[in-house]
């Protein structure tokens, strides 16, 4: 079978088994593999599959009511969109206009607007129905009128017009058997698939069961579901197919049907009363529970929604919050949200108590993650998370679930940039952690401290609690980690180490690092630690000013961001991206910076945007444009004293000092004021490498002034403090600069 349809290769084979839930030994292939390299690799395969089939025949495909369409399909159509150009395939998808594709702006991609049909196209609809038999003039003539060139209500109620048994076959023609006013038409397309549903008589109650099932549905679920005779039930189908009001594939007992329309599946299921379909719904989700495991197992959120509809509200909190793990676990974030936002939504249908807040408790903390992944770790449904959260784990006394409680409103705040709220709940984590002794606990708190340490400008503490996290982690015991808290720990402490010892003068270690970390975040194969990692090494390499690696970090958490709608990820990429082409001479670059920061403040984050509006000044500095880079600069130095983020402090006074040494030869004492406050604020740090740069600035400054001696002492006393990255940009430039002194 795999040959016949053109799928030879073995793990393409083991893919679409198991998206399709097919039993066999070839499944267990894929056991080793993580759930996002599983989804990448699934979906790969769907194109690969595809570009293979055209490659045999030209290939028609049909994507029907693409309004409706989930993101992880919205995702496949994206990819092959991308790339169908060199395909024989011919791609149709319909949407309703309130659906805005994401290709849409593609070059090879036509829309066309689907208008009303003009009246003689509704005439030769209407005499395709009535096999070329006419109507009596008025009968067509009052269908026309009030279908208004819709094709499908044009098909429907001529159908419901000939079945009403009102008119009189002839040979060539129908007509009248009374007078057009004692023909009922339906006013409304519902109401005439409404009559032809009602028409059915006693076979109703079984389009009633397979509406309720869905627009689609198997033959053996309706029989187990049904309480009629076989027979009766094969005679109800034929019925249904033979009106044309629903398709079959296949043959009984293996047949599917499918509803011709939604309008169809929805005039059906709204004949059903409130208390008869609750009692329908109950009987479909255990009929599915009973006999159909391994579909339940793969579409939870099926059976989510049976019971919802049945009015069986903790069954289907209970479905809803399987459904959203098992979207997380595959990187399904927006379907992951949307599942737990409809779990905690019914749960407010159970009766308060115990029971009901720690179900509650455990559905926030596990929609953390894919909340942080969607929405970014600033929004106000983070801290509205958490916060509920805190308040119902200090009920429930449950360690683990408090700590990550804690976790939440700590990311919050960091990010957000309240970096004393962030300090506290900081060490509180840790406090907690030490008081448990769990090395899951303990590797998440020193991280968490020794990140919140960096951004306070506190850098040896930093070091000192991200080396800790780092010498804990064990990728085999915290692996899960990415998916409980957004990303992996053992990845973010060497990023933020790496940040921490360029800072600290030890260049070469945070080089290698950052390439510990990179290598890490590609084999972990979880999309937003990949991203986290790729935006944070960006910010390590414009430190550092090389434009090219941060283009290509940048250009690839685009790439990713943008795949897997992670907002905030886009934005601090979109920066980088906007630095690294302004660095190398392009104008849009500084256009891209400024988006890419007004993207993150839009977000709700803070944190680091000091550091991006230094990255704005010095491109400002270096384009003579001093007052808009001053501008940046003052508004860099704002946060820093609302929010305490002090760890670019040195390098704001200091690029404050060359903006105003460039701007005007007045400003020659404020300038070296700065300089001198960027130097007293770098040496109280420890930041050796944030004390070079001032000190260079400075001893430019004083050469000129001819302060030669003060110049040569004070460089010379700060270069000599290094033992390491002597190829680095700032460490040759201060050397550049020595040697003019001493010449």
């Amino acid at each position: 079978m795999a040959i016949e349809s053109g799928v030879e290769n073995e793990e393409t084979v083991s893919l679409l088994a198991d998206l399709l839930s097919i039993r066999g030994d070839q499944r267990n292939r894929l056991s080793n593999v993580s759930p996002e390299k599983r989804k990448e690799m699934t979906l790969e395969a769907l194109v690969h599959h595809l570009r293979n089939l055209a490659d045999r025949c030209p290939v028609l495909f049909i994507v029907e009511d693409a309004h409706w369409i989930d993101p992880t399909t919205l995702d496949l159509m994206t990819r092959i969109i991308d790339r169908i150009q060199p395909m024989r395939v011919l791609l149709l998808i319909t949407f309703r206009p309130n659906f805005k594709p994401v290709w849409s702006e593609h070059s090879h991609v036509t829309s066309l607007t689907l208008s009303r049909l003009p009246r003689r196209h509704c005439t030769e609809l209407v005499a395709a129905i009535t096999g070329g038999k006419a109507l009596p003039p008025e009968v067509q003539q009052a269908i026309l009128a009030k279908t208004d060139g819709v094709p499908l209500y044009i098909e429907e109620l001529t159908k419901n017009v000939l079945e009403s048994g009102e008119l009189t076959e002839e040979a060539h023609a129908y007509t009248l058997k009374a007078t057009l006013t004692e023909l009922a038409v339906p006013e409304s397309l519902q109401a005439s698939l409404m009559e032809r549903v009602d028409r059915l008589g006693a076979a109703k109650e079984i389009v009633q069961t397979g509406a309720a099932i869905g627009r689609e549905f198997t033959y053996e679920l309706l029989r187990a579901t049904v309480e009629t005779t076989e027979s009766q039930l094969r005679n109800a189908l034929d019925l249904f197919v033979a009106s044309g009001l629903i398709f079959q594939e296949g043959e009984i007992p293996v047949a599917k049907y499918l509803f011709k329309h939604a309008l169809v599946q929805e005039a059906a299921y709204s004949t059903l009363l409130k208390k008869p379909r609750r009692l329908l719904h109950a009987r479909i989700a255990r009929t599915l529970e009973s006999r159909f495991a391994e579909r339940v197992k793969m579409e939870p959120e099926l059976l989510a929604y049976h019971y919802e509809q049945a009015g069986l509200a903790g069954p289907a909190v209970d479905y809803w919050h399987l459904a959203a793990r098992r979207a997380a676990e595959r990187s399904a974030n927006i379907e992951a949200l949307n599942h737990f936002n409809m779990a905690l939504h019914l749960l407010k249908a159970l009766p308060p108590g115990p029971e009901r807040d720690t179900l509650e408790l455990q559905l926030l903390i596990a929609r953390g993650a894919p909340l942080l992944s969607v929405k970014g770790y600033a929004s106000d449904e983070m801290e509205q998370n958490y916060s509920r959260a805190k308040d119902l784990s200090q009920e429930i006394s449950d360690a683990l679930h408090q700590f990550r409680a804690i976790w939440g409103l700590w990311v919050f705040h960091l990010v957000k940039g309240r970096l004393t709220d962030a300090r506290g709940l900081a060490e509180t984590l840790l406090a907690l952690a030490n008081r448990e002794q769990s090395s899951d606990l303990l590797v998440e708190a020193h991280r968490n401290l020794g990140t919140t340490y960096f951004y306070l400008g506190r850098f040896d503490e930093a070091r000192r609690h991200l080396f800790t996290a780092k010498a804990l982690y064990d990728s085999n015991l915290h692996r899960s980690h990415a998916l409980l808290y957004g990303q992996d720990p053992g990845i973010t402490a060497r990023i933020y180490l790496a940040r921490t010892l360029w800072v600290l003068g030890e260049a070469e270690q945070a080089e290698t690092l950052a390439q510990e970390a990179i290598g890490m975040a590609r084999k972990l194969d979880h999309p937003f630690t990949l991203v986290f990692t790729l935006n944070f090494l960006s910010w390590v390499y414009s430190t550092v000013r090389n434009a090219n690696r941060t283009l290509e970090l940048a250009d690839e958490a685009i790439a990713v961001s943008t795949r897997y709608s992670f907002e905030l990820g886009l934005a601090w990429a979109t920066a980088s991206q906007g630095w690294a082409l302004a660095e190398n001479g392009q104008e849009e670059g500084i256009g891209k910076l400024i988006s890419g920061l007004s993207a993150t403040v839009a977000t709700g984050a803070g944190v680091n945007n000091t550091a991006t509006l230094a990255l704005l000044a010095e491109v400002y500095l270096r384009n003579n444009h001093f007052r808009e880079g001053l501008a940046a600069i003052e508004d860099a130095q704002k946060i820093a004293l609302t929010q305490g983020e002090l760890f670019w402090q040195a390098e704001l006074f200091r690029l404050k000092g060359e903006l105003l040494l460039g701007q005007s030869d007045q400003s020659v004492n404020e300038a070296e004021q700065c300089f001198c406050r960027a130097l007293e604020v770098a040496r109280s740090q420890n930041a050796k490498m944030l004390e070079l740069r001032a000190a260079t600035s400075l001893a430019r400054l004083w050469k000129n002034l001819n302060k030669l001696d003060d110049a040569k002492n004070t460089l010379s006393s700060v270069h000599a403090g290094f033992t390491e990255g002597f190829g680095s940009r700032d460490l040759i430039e201060a050397k550049a600069v020595l040697e003019q002194l001493i010449a």
